[in-house]
């Protein structure tokens, strides 16, 4: 039985990236929330995870006035007027399948610098505008989801993991046809 190493060192790659990136963003939570490993000066000035928060609540918000429709919010929460609400805790945010993009990056062989960078920020740009819609849709269509009892976390996770499989296949069936023609 032949070992093959690439397959192994991407699949390495991919497991320990994960896992790297995940703790990490759960160490950063850690510091920059009152209580364990709280750190003011990390809460005050490198809350990034505050600010990526923000900036779904931001596009969510965009949507609704696309639409005309009335909303409220605060540093965690979004209530469109008439319709619904969401409180984003962290688990929405969505860290898990940044770090699996971010790992992936990292893991796929025989890709150039400038191509792993391509696909880190337009995954991560294509992951954060789905993730603003899926809030979006949940606060307006709350008291239908409450009613439904719809798991939106796992569902949202299910199609993302989904679209990554995809890309994995995309990506390493374009870099075999490179490595055919070199």
């Amino acid at each position: 039985m032949k070992i093959n190493k690439v397959q192994i060192r991407f699949f390495l790659i991919l497991v320990l990236g994960y896992f790297f990136f995940s703790y990490f963003f759960r160490f950063w939570i850690g510091l920059c929330a009152q209580g364990g490993l709280y750190w003011q000066f990390a809460n005050e000035h490198l809350d990034f995870i505050r600010a990526y928060r923000h900036f779904l609540i931001g596009g969510s918000t965009v949507i609704c006035d696309i639409f005309g429709l009335r909303y409220l919010t605060n540093d965690t929460s979004l209530r469109i007027i008439g319709h619904g609400g969401i409180k984003i805790v962290y688990s929405c945010l969505g860290y898990g399948i940044i770090s699996i993009l971010m790992a992936l990056s990292l893991a796929v062989p025989n890709q150039k610098v400038k191509d792993r960078v391509l696909f880190l920020v337009f995954s991560i740009i294509g992951f954060t505008l789905l993730n603003i819609l899926r809030l979006f849709v949940v606060s307006y269509y709350a008291h239908y989801a409450r009613k439904m009892q719809i798991d939106h976390h796992t569902l949202f996770n299910v199609f993302c993991y989904l679209l990554i499989l995809i890309g994995i296949y995309w990506w390493i069936k374009k870099s075999a046809k490179m490595n055919e023609l070199s």
